[in-house]
């Protein structure tokens, strides 16, 4: 820092009189132009003789000022007065003169004051008369051929090969943001117009552009460009009162849209602080920020400090709050949701809830919810649209029932909704959860005679059929007419289709086969192809295959779910391995405590009875025992195969007493009923007999 300072210094010294003599500058100026004049400079090239070196001040002694094209218009034209012999450094007054180095060629000007005469400039025609008409000759045709030439080797923008597509610049489609100014497509001013076409006002942006910008951004969840269009609008002070709620809006709209609802709740946080205060339309925003995953208890949270702070809810929020319940697969809250909208007012504002709640029966497949609910929402008033009737179908998809499917097509027919391909998929999806591959291929043809071309959807589903069957051939022939005849591409939906046909039968070289050859034919496989993979190995008892595609599935930067968790455990209770059982539930463990809503309580309870199996199955009791006692411990309640397989391995080893001590326990500790002569009758049968809790 000292030296920069210390050099800082001495530059300013050394300037300082430069600075301050106008004159000097121009003197300086004519000793650095460009020596014009070709005939000049070839004849000197040829003889070889040196010129002379030009220094800062000096010029050369047959310079004239009236010939210079250049800087002719800058210099004075008054008589130069002939130069003293001796030349004084100062004027004795104490300022310091600048002399030049050649005797005779001017007089020494003071550097603290400006020079005596004003150079006269010349007027711009008069500069252009000098520029085109003085000097030797003009710039020959071969000169600018050679400098054309020298310029086309550095090209500036590397060319882009035969062949090759240039990457966008943009990086992203621009399309949104070229349509940002709208009143120039509208309503155009040719002032506006005019003015937006001048050099200086091409990157100008408006505060209306920026409140488009800023929106647009909010839009595509793009908070990085919202929240730099907010900061260039806040600091006008005078725009934060009347804009504050609004620019707050769109940044919680932002956050909420990039999946950032912890984001946009401290936006809101922010604004509780402040004189303008969140409306419903901000608390609705964030609502639908922590209901895209699933968080209904951040839901009813905000809901109720919107009823503290004297906002009521509307029908938007109790839908967004019916839609969390759904995310999570809630479906006990979103039934309780809905009645509370009801109890508001709001039962008949739309169909939307009831949508978001008829997609959690067909899930299910529970028909008899859904019909129930559809005279529900007539009651209200409300006639079901196009979407209603595609989930109506779907819960007779779930449900194994293509006949109802097709009578809510035929309805819809009449009721004058249009019909859809997602609607013949229904019906197709009815029959393929049956094995029915003769009615999927039949409403394949009808949907062709409605004008429906068959798409990647449509062979899956008729794969789907052949898979419920384990048909392997047969799926490998409909992927032959989906590539030869139909000229589709088999996507990663087909390939988890064959790779579940692979596991009906079984098959575990066909699942990895049909995987492998994905891989390398750069089709990256899903979670779906691996847990149909797993579940392929599971089914045959093939533990170690089942544990090395799980650990390949980790690699590939997936996350198992609860079916690769289940279809996995499955194959050790075959198996018997119970230590690495053990592991993989520990493994599921820290995999549920992040994502709670994917791992119900039931299903982490069979997965701890397939650990339990696992060990009985391996004989051994005591490990069997403890892990029992351990599920009891974390308040996992054990199934009612745990307790009968225990009572079973007892008795096949001879220890009646034992058998018999785990029936007790089994009725006195869970609460179940054991089966009627069990051990009269030698154990259960391989499959266990469902058994019932009991009314205490």
């Amino acid at each position: 820092a000292a030296a920069l300072l210390a050099a800082g210094l001495v530059g300013a010294v050394v300037l300082l009189p430069w600075a301050s003599a106008p004159g000097q500058i121009a003197w300086a100026l004519h000793s650095l132009r460009p020596q014009l004049g070709s005939t000049a400079s070839a004849s000197g090239a040829a003889a070889g003789e040196r010129r002379p070196r030009l220094r800062l001040g000096a010029l050369p002694s047959d310079y004239d000022d009236d010939e210079d094209p250049v800087f002719g218009d800058l210099m004075n034209d008054e008589p130069e007065e002939e130069e003293p012999a001796f030349r004084p450094m100062s004027d004795g007054g104490g300022n310091r003169l600048v002399t030049r180095s050649r005797p005779g060629a001017a007089s020494p000007v003071p550097a603290t004051t400006a020079p005596a005469a004003t150079p006269a400039r010349a007027p711009v025609n008069a500069k252009a008369d000098a520029l085109g008409t003085a000097g030797d000759e003009e710039v020959s045709d071969s000169e600018v051929d050679e400098f054309l030439a020298e310029l086309n080797l550095k090209v500036a923008v590397a060319p882009v090969s035969e062949g090759a597509i240039g990457l966008d610049p943009q990086g992203k489609d621009m399309r949104a943001q070229v349509s940002l100014f709208k009143e120039i497509r509208s309503s155009p001013a040719r002032k506006y117009l005019y003015e937006r076409g001048m050099p200086d006002q091409q990157m100008r942006l408006t505060l209306k552009d920026r409140m488009v910008i800023m929106a647009q951004a909010a839009e595509f969840g793009d908070w990085p460009v919202a929240r730099r269009m907010m900061v260039t609008i806040w600091r006008k002070k005078v725009m934060r009162l009347p804009m504050g709620r609004i620019l707050f809006n769109l940044m919680v709209k932002a956050h909420a849209q990039a999946g950032r609802p912890k984001a946009a709740e401290s936006w809101v946080v922010d604004m509780l602080d402040r004189v303008f205060q969140p409306d419903i339309i901000t608390f609705n925003t964030l609502l639908g920020g922590w209901a895209k995953s699933g968080n209904y208890h951040k839901v009813k949270y905000w809901m109720g400090r919107m009823r503290g702070r004297g906002v009521q809810p509307d029908a938007i929020g109790y839908g967004i709050l019916i839609n969390a319940h759904a995310q999570a697969d809630d479906l006990p809250g979103a039934e309780a949701a809905l009645a509370e909208m009801r109890e508001s007012g709001f039962g008949s504002v739309g169909v939307e809830p009831y949508n978001s709640l008829l997609k959690l029966y067909a899930s299910r497949g529970l028909d008899d919810r859904a019909y129930k609910m559809l005279e529900q929402m007539k009651e209200f008033g409300m006639e079901p649209n196009a979407k209603t009737y595609l989930l109506l179908m779907q819960v007779a998809a779930e449900a194994k029932d293509p006949i109802s499917a097709v009578n809510w097509m035929e309805t819809m027919e009449k009721k004058g909704q249009q019909l859809g391909q997602d609607h013949f998929h229904a019906v197709m999806m009815a029959h393929a959860k049956r094995g029915d591959v003769a009615g999927v291929q039949a409403w394949m043809q009808v949907m062709q005679d409605k004008g429906f071309n068959p798409d990647t959807e449509s062979f899956n589903i008729w794969l789907m059929a052949s898979a419920e069957t384990g048909d392997v051939d047969a799926c490998e022939d409909i992927v032959k007419v989906m590539k030869d005849v139909a000229d589709i591409e088999p996507n990663v939906a087909t390939l988890s289709a064959i790779i579940g046909a692979c596991a009906e039968a079984r098959d575990v070289e066909g699942a990895r086969r049909w995987l492998f050859r994905a891989e390398a034919a750069e089709l990256e496989p899903d979670l779906a192809c691996y847990n149909q993979a797993i579940k392929a190995c599971a089914r045959a008892g093939n533990s170690s295959q089942a544990e090395h595609l799980t650990r390949r599935l980790l690699r590939s930067r997936m996350s198992p779910n609860m079916a690769t968790y289940n279809a996995l455990l499955e194959a050790f209770a075959q198996d018997g391995g119970g230590m690495a059982a053990e592991f993989w539930v520990d493994h599921m463990q820290r995999q549920a405590r992040w994502r709670h809503s994917e791992f119900p309580q039931e299903q982490m309870n069979s997965a701890y009875a397939e650990v339990l199996l696992a060990h009985v199955r391996s004989g051994n009791l005591e490990a069997a025992e403890d892990w029992l006692t351990q599920m009891l411990g974390e308040g996992v309640e054990p199934e009612a195969r745990c307790y009968l397989a225990m009572a079973q391995k007892h008795l096949e080893e001879g220890r009646t007493e034992q058998a018999r001590n785990w029936l007790e326990r089994m009725s006195s500790w869970s609460g179940l009923v054991p089966p009627q002569n069990f051990l009269e009758n030698g154990g259960a049968p391989p499959q266990l007999q469902e058994v019932a809790v009991a009314d205490r």
